[in-house]
């Protein structure tokens, strides 16, 4: 009966292991999954961003040349534009919390698979 039991604890003992070691390994990849499309998601968002403020900046000479000509001063034109990103920034600072939510909820989002199909 001792070794009946023995062997029985030692069968089921290392099956306990390898499903330890499986539910480790399965934790780790979900974890590499995650990691690797948080940061993909970063990479893209960086460049689009970076993209964006190539064309936002030439939209923004180009502005004020046009405002510029229109107000016979180019110190004028260039002076609207740059009253406009002043409004833009204070607009910015005054609604940072949701900005700063809404990319905040996108990260959790992808940590927790809500977004898995996009």
């Amino acid at each position: 009966m001792d070794e009946n039991q023995n062997d029985f604890f030692k069968q089921y003992g290392n099956k306990i292991m390898e499903y330890v070691e499986d539910q480790i390994l399965l934790a780790r990849l979900k974890t590499v999954k995650k990691i690797s499309s948080l940061v993909g998601r970063l990479i893209i968002y960086f460049i689009v961003a970076l993209l964006c403020t190539v064309i936002f900046l030439f939209v923004s000479v180009i502005a004020g040349f046009l405002l510029g000509k229109l107000f016979h001063s180019e110190l004028a034109g260039f002076s609207t534009v740059t009253g406009l990103f002043i409004i833009a920034l204070i607009v910015i600072i005054i609604k940072r919390k949701a900005i700063q939510q809404k990319f905040s909820s996108n990260i959790i989002d992808i940590i927790l698979d809500k977004n898995e199909n996009n």
